[in-house]
């Protein structure tokens, strides 16, 4: 007999970040101005790589990072929570991190609390950085 009570995910902290420079491998046709002329077809593009777009996410400008095929890059990329979805989580793609929290386990929940990565002490961490100062040295 299967079990087909739902499962409330726990407050594990499960990022999707989505670099333009993968969007341009990707999409034979993207652009810079992709967001604005397709808005419906980039969400689409998200939602298919993993990013709960029912959730807020942002787009952050001009940073270098790292992108999923381990490139250095300074370009665009979205960030915002993964999708946890039963589709997802079984797609193979799904991060650990979304797997731990579609589990909805507090077990795994109190883990990831000792490592500050639950929604709450990532909230906390936000605040305090807000008064946080950095000098620089000449």
């Amino acid at each position: 007999m299967q079990n087909n009570k739902k499962v409330k995910p726990n407050s594990v902290v499960a990022l999707c970040i989505v670099s333009e420079s993968e969007l341009v491998q990707a999409i034979p046709d993207y652009t810079c101005n992709f967001e604005v002329e397709k808005p419906t077809s980039l969400k689409l593009i998200l939602w298919g790589l993993g990013m709960d777009i029912s959730m807020p996410y942002e787009r952050q400008d001009g940073l270098m990072h790292r992108n999923k095929l381990n490139q250095v890059v300074t370009c665009s990329r979205w960030v915002g929570n993964e999708r946890v979805d039963a589709d997802w989580i079984n797609s193979g793609y799904a991060s650990r991190e979304a797997i731990d929290k579609a589990s909805g386990s507090k077990m795994v929940e109190d883990a990831y609390r000792m490592r500050q990565m639950t929604e709450d002490q990532q909230a906390a961490l936000e605040r305090r950085d807000q008064y946080t100062v950095i000098q620089e040295v000449d």
